[in-house]
């Protein structure tokens, strides 16, 4: 993934193989890299948003559901 896809908005629509799966986990299958705490910390800064609204990381992704991921990129200064 280049750095101008990385620091974009994306909108991910849940397929029917997907749906049932908590949103914490749909999340970190399309963040690889990126520290769990970062993904947490989105959803509860509300960054995430399912169907334009705020989610819960318990909450189950169903088929049809719009995700809006947004950018994901590790601290710059967090020690590698």
């Amino acid at each position: 993934m280049s750095s101008e896809e990385a620091s974009k908005v994306r909108l991910l629509d849940v397929t029917a193989e997907e749906a049932g799966q908590r949103l914490d986990n749909y999340l970190l299958r399309y963040a690889s890299g990126v520290p769990k705490t970062r993904v947490y910390r989105a959803i509860r800064k509300g960054e995430v948003r399912v169907n334009k609204g705020r989610s819960k990381p318990e909450y189950r992704v169903q088929a049809g559901d719009i995700v809006r991921v947004p950018p994901l990129k590790m601290d710059e200064s967090a020690p590698s």
